[in-house]
């Protein structure tokens, strides 16, 4: 008898343990109320874009804008959850891959028939460029919760470039100006009358302050010819003798070694053409070689440089040079090198090559100018009417078609000056009746 007792005891206590425990799982896990998103991140948002190739025919390419650098604000009051900034326009919204934190069951509406389906978190992509009607229902079957998601977009002009001016001042060059930014300032030299002359304004000034003969024992300096490095500003007499000067004005002989060209100066170097090879100098005494291949494909006419840090290396500066040569009549020549301060690590100049596999060589352009604004490379000349863009370094080159256009009122076939200070791109023109004109642009664009 006592052994019979005993073994239903021994049921009836299992029998309860295992309610409680159901119980216990029951209230913690399926019956809590809780419904709420705390959190939402999206995938690198791509999106497809067409561009016209060297040959006319358009061609497909990509943009990506990197899911880390789309933030989310969630308010849970009004149950709205959107992006912190406006992304640029060309952005793709329709089919972006969530991921979200929450509490409970998530479903997000969509099709014709107004019907919630449920969200395969991180996989389902969702159209986010109008309001998504999300809903979380809590595990008690009853408590839930509306949200309304949307990634903003500029709607007027993403990513464009916005002019000011046309703005007018005296100038009347009788040659091709040059446009230096420096110092916070905007030098430009030019001839006038035959003679070489500096003008220079202050960069949020509106006051030219002009010299039109400057100091110099020099022949005649080619204005067209001016670098500026380490401070100073570098030009060639018609002998190749090279003048210095700090402020523009005043011009002394810098070197006793003569050169054919001075093409490109960087945070490193002054580089220039002797006749044989491309030559490099932090002092103007001592030179060294710094690029002998391909000489015969160096430009001949509109040379211009840029140089930038790289995006990885600020020890490192990329510099790129280009020009128009007789060489190849129907593209620019392309160079390009890395420049550093050690030995181990500065490369020598070298001719971009343009094989049949590169549809997008830049085209040769008349008063070619090149420059580099927005961690990219821009190059602008003939008619004056698009942008050619580069974003390899200028491997590469599309014309732009996605609100980045010079000021429509740009007179075709004539030369443009380029300069870029601050966040700025400045463009000086001289126009027919002699009056130059100065614009300044600045993108509007997701940082």
């Amino acid at each position: 008898m006592r052994k019979y007792i005993s073994i239903i005891s021994f049921i009836i206590i299992c029998f309860v343990l295992v309610f409680v425990s159901s119980c216990i799982k029951d209230d913690e896990v399926e019956n809590s109320p809780t419904c709420v998103i705390t959190s939402i991140a999206v995938n690198d948002i791509t999106t497809y874009l067409t561009t016209k190739a060297s040959d006319g025919t358009d061609s497909l390419y990509t943009r990506t804008i990197s899911g880390s650098n789309v933030k989310f604000n969630i308010d849970q009051i009004n149950g709205r959850i959107y992006s912190i900034d406006s992304l640029p326009s060309w952005t793709n919204l329709k089919r972006v891959v969530a991921s979200f934190s929450y509490v409970g069951e998530l479903y997000a509406m969509w099709g014709a028939d107004s019907t919630y389906y449920p969200i395969s978190n991180g996989k389902d992509s969702l159209d986010l460029s109008t309001p998504l009607d999300l809903l979380v229902i809590a595990t008690d079957g009853i408590s839930s919760k509306h949200y309304t998601a949307v990634i903003y977009r500029y709607t007027a002009n993403a990513d464009s470039l916005l002019w000011t001016g046309p703005d007018y001042f005296d100038f009347q060059p009788t040659s091709n100006p040059k446009l230096i930014a420096a110092n916070d300032q905007l030098y430009l030299f030019a001839d006038q009358n035959g003679k070489p002359s500096m003008s220079y304004r202050d960069v949020d000034s509106s006051l030219w302050h002009s010299y039109p003969e400057l100091t110099t024992t020099a022949t005649h300096l080619d204005c067209q010819s001016v670098q500026y490095y380490n401070g100073k500003f570098y030009a060639l007499d018609t002998d190749g003798t090279i003048y210095a000067s700090t402020d523009g004005m005043t011009w002394d002989a810098a070197s006793t070694r003569t050169v054919q060209k001075l093409l490109a100066a960087d945070r490193f170097f002054l580089y220039a053409f002797d006749g044989s090879q491309i030559i490099a100098t932090t002092d103007l005494n001592t030179w060294t070689a710094n690029g002998s291949r391909h000489l015969d494909m160096l430009p001949e006419q509109f040379i211009t440089s840029t140089a930038y840090n790289t995006r990885t290396n600020s020890s490192l500066q990329v510099n790129v040079m280009a020009g128009v040569t007789s060489q190849n009549v129907d593209n620019a020549v392309v160079w390009y090198k890395i420049a550093a301060k050690e030995q181990a690590s500065n490369q020598q100049w070298d001719y971009i090559t343009v094989s049949s596999e590169n549809q997008y060589p830049l085209p040769a352009l008349n008063n070619l100018a090149i420059f580099h604004y927005n961690d990219a490379l821009y190059a602008l000349g003939g008619d004056n009417k698009t942008f050619y863009k580069s974003d390899d370094n200028g491997i590469t080159w599309r014309q732009v078609t996605e609100y980045q256009f010079p000021p429509t009122s740009l007179k075709a076939n004539k030369p443009v000056s380029i300069a870029v200070s601050g966040d700025h791109i400045i463009m000086i023109q001289v126009g027919d009746e002699g009056t130059a004109t100065m614009w300044k642009g600045k993108i509007n664009k997701l940082k």
